[in-house]
């Protein structure tokens, strides 16, 4: 997951773990909690991230969840972070 700069329609500060974006699965937008997968306490732009999403409302919109589709955060209609799903590293 990479947050996109101020100069490219992002945050103007840097986003916070914890914070709790918009999730677009599809069409349909949804409420979500990104957590740093790496103990990291703020997500500066540009620079990739590896992340845990948490869908909030998952009984309603978890089967619209695709592992092919691209990972796209909004703060409210603005588009502030991409990336893509990776699965689990097996232990």
């Amino acid at each position: 997951m990479a947050f996109l700069p101020a100069s490219a329609g992002g945050r103007a500060t840097p986003a916070m773990s914890g914070i709790r974006p918009i999730l677009r699965l599809g069409e349909v937008l949804t409420s979500c909690i990104v957590r740093s997968a790496e103990g990291i306490e703020s997500f500066q732009p540009e620079r990739p991230y590896d992340v845990d999403i948490e869908i909030i409302f998952w009984h309603e919109y978890g089967n619209l969840f695709s592992q092919e589709a691209p990972v796209r955060l909004y703060d409210g209609s603005r588009l502030i972070a991409t990336g893509e799903y990776l699965s689990p590293a097996e232990d």
